[in-house]
């Protein structure tokens, strides 16, 4: 088992939590969500974000980067 802590400790992020995890605003979040680059899931009125689809979106932006 690793001694090192992960950033994310939670399952699912609200928007405005994964907008401060990139320094981008809310809106940005809801854009990339719009257009299907940030996999999100609805509970009723409420998005969230998987720690997973962080991940996964921060490893394609790092690839798309180069």
């Amino acid at each position: 088992m690793s001694s090192a802590a992960t950033p994310f400790t939670k399952r699912y992020y609200r928007v405005d939590e994964v907008a401060h995890y990139f320094s981008v605003s809310d809106r940005t979040i809801y854009r990339l969500i719009d257009t299907g680059d940030i996999k999100a899931i609805r509970l009723r009125d409420c998005i969230r974000v998987s720690a997973e689809e962080i991940r996964a979106f921060e490893e394609r932006g790092i690839v798309d980067a180069y």
